[in-house]
C-alpha cells in the first residue's frame, strides 16, 4: 500500500510540474500576486525562467516580472526566438533604460541600497535585452541600437549595442564605416567586421603620413586581438598581417586573433603557417605561437619549440614553450629541459621546465641552480608554507609534485654543499 501511495504522489507531483511549465507569463504574474504560500511562490518564480515569451503581451508582462525577479526574467528573455517580437523588446528596453538613465553618471554607492539595487538590476536587464535584439537579427532594431553608440552611453551600453548590431548586420562595410567614424567613443566592438577593421588598422598603422601617437590610438580602437577569424577571408588577412605587416604591436594583437581563428576555423594549412611564422618572427609578436601550436598540434612543431626554448631573448615565450612540451609529453625535449632547469636566466622558466620534466618522466630532476636553492630554502622555511604542507594530503595527485619536489630538494641539500651555479647565457643555450 505504501508503495502505491508513493507512486501516486510522484505521478501527482509530475503532473503538477508539467501543468506549471505550461503556464503563461500572465498566469504566473497573477498567481504570484494571489498566493500566500512561500513554496508556491518559489515554484512560480523559478517557472519564469522556463517560460518562452510568445507575444508582445508576454514581453510586457515579463518586463514587469523582471523588476522583482531579474535573474529568472533574464533567462526567459534570452530564450526569445521570434524576430517579430523585436519591437516589443525595444519598448521594454526603453522602460528599463529609463530607470537608470538620469543617474547613470552618478556614484551609485551614495544612494540607498534599494535604489542602488533597482538601478543595477535595470542595467543588467537592459544588457540582456540588447543581446536578445542581436539574437533576433531583426534589422528594424538597428536604428534603436545605434542610439546607444553615443558618448552619452559610452561604457554603459555602447559595447553591448555594437555587439548586437554586429550580429544583425555582420561584415557590412557600410555599418562598419558608420561605427568606425563615431567620435569620442571608446567602447565599440568591431569583431563582426573582421575584414574591414583589419584592413583599416593595417593600412593606417603603416601610413608614413600618420603620426605614431595617432597610430597607437587606431590600434587601441580596433582591438584586433579580439577578432575570431571565423571566415576564410578574415583568417587569411590575420595570417598576412602576422607574416608581412611592419608594425610589431599589430602583429602581436593578430597573434592572439590567430589563436581564436584556429579554434573557430581550423585548417590543416595552419600547421605549415605556424611553423613558417615562428621561424620568421623575431619579436614579442611571437608570444601566442605556443598556444596556436597547442590547438593544431603536430610533431613537426617539436624542433621549432626546442629552438624557441634555447633562445634567451626577453621576448621569447619560453615558459609557455616549456609548458607545452610537458603537456604534449615530448620526450625529445628532456635534455633541453634539463639544461633549461640549470641555465635559463628566468626563474619562472626554470620552474616550468622542471615541472614539464616531471610530467614526462614522473620524476623530479634532482639538480638545482644556486639561485633556486636560495629561493626554495626561503620558501620551505615560510611558516605559512609549512602549515599548508601539513594540511594537504601526500597521496592527492594534484599535490604529488609539490611533495616530490620538496623531498628531492631536501635530499639535494643533504648531498651537495656546493650547489650548481647559474650561468648567464648569451643568445642561446648550448645543447
Amino acid at each position: 500500500m505504501n508503495k502505491l501511495i508513493t507512486a501516486f504522489i510522484i505521478i501527482l507531483m509530475s503532473s503538477s510540474a508539467q501543468a506549471q511549465s505550461h503556464k503563461s507569463l500572465k498566469d504566473i504574474d497573477r498567481e504570484l500576486k494571489q498566493t500566500k504560500s512561500t513554496a508556491t511562490a518559489m515554484m512560480l518564480i523559478e517557472s519564469i525562467a522556463e517560460t518562452i515569451p510568445q507575444t508582445a503581451e508576454d514581453i510586457a508582462t515579463l518586463g514587469q516580472l523582471m523588476d522583482k525577479y531579474p535573474t529568472q526574467g533574464q533567462k526567459a528573455f534570452a530564450s526569445i526566438k521570434d524576430p517579430k517580437l523585436a519591437k516589443a523588446v525595444m519598448k521594454e528596453c526603453d522602460r528599463q533604460v529609463g530607470k537608470f538613465k538620469t543617474d547613470k553618471d552618478k556614484d551609485w554607492k551614495t544612494q540607498p541600497e534599494t535604489q542602488r539595487q533597482e538601478k543595477f538590476n535595470a542595467l543588467l536587464n537592459t544588457h540582456v535585452m540588447i543581446a536578445t535584439l542581436g539574437n533576433l537579427k531583426n534589422k528594424e532594431a538597428l536604428p534603436f541600437l545605434k542610439q546607444y553608440i553615443t558618448p552619452e552611453y559610452d561604457g554603459t551600453l555602447s559595447h553591448s549595442a555594437s555587439q548586437a548590431i554586429g550580429m544583425i548586420a555582420p561584415n557590412d562595410p557600410v555599418i562598419f564605416k558608420e561605427l568606425w567614424d563615431k567620435q569620442d567613443i571608446k567602447y565599440i566592438n568591431y569583431n563582426a567586421y573582421g575584414k574591414s577593421v583589419l584592413k583599416e588598422v593595417a593600412e593606417k598603422t603603416q601610413d608614413p603620413n600618420i603620426p605614431e601617437a595617432e597610430k597607437k590610438k587606431i590600434l587601441d580602437k580596433g582591438n584586433i586581438w579580439g577578432l575570431g577569424g571565423r571566415t576564410a577571408e578574415e583568417k587569411a588577412l590575420i595570417k598576412d598581417v602576422l607574416l608581412n605587416h611592419p608594425n610589431r604591436d599589430l602583429r602581436a594583437e593578430a597573434g592572439t586573433a590567430m589563436v581564436h581563428a584556429v579554434i573557430n576555423n581550423p585548417e590543416e594549412s595552419d600547421k605549415d603557417f605556424v611553423i613558417q611564422w615562428a621561424k620568421k618572427e623575431k619579436s614579442l609578436a611571437i608570444w601566442d605561437a605556443p598556444s596556436i601550436m597547442d590547438k593544431v598540434w603536430d610533431k613537426r612543431f617539436v624542433p621549432v619549440l626546442l629552438d624557441m626554448l634555447k633562445n634567451q631573448a626577453d621576448w621569447m615565450p619560453r615558459k609557455d614553450v616549456a609548458e607545452l612540451l610537458g603537456r604534449r609529453q615530448v620526450k625529445e625535449s628532456l635534455p633541453y629541459l634539463e639544461k633549461c632547469i640549470l641555465k635559463d636566466k628566468e626563474s619562472t622558466v626554470r620552474g616550468s621546465c622542471r615541472y614539464s620534466y616531471y610530467q614526462i618522466t614522473g620524476k623530479v630532476f634532482t639538480v638545482f641552480a644556486s639561485e633556486d636553492v636560495a629561493s626554495l630554502e626561503d620558501y620551505y622555511k615560510d611558516p605559512l608554507v609549512i602549515k599548508t604542507f601539513s594540511r594537504i594530503k601526500q597521496d592527492d595527485p594534484s599535490t604529488k609534485f609539490d611533495f616530490d619536489l620538496r623531498r628531492a630538494f631536501e635530499e639535494y641539500i643533504r648531498n651537495h654543499s656546493c650547489p650548481v651555479k647559474i650561468e648567464k647565457p648569451a643568445a642561446a643555450l648550448d645543447i
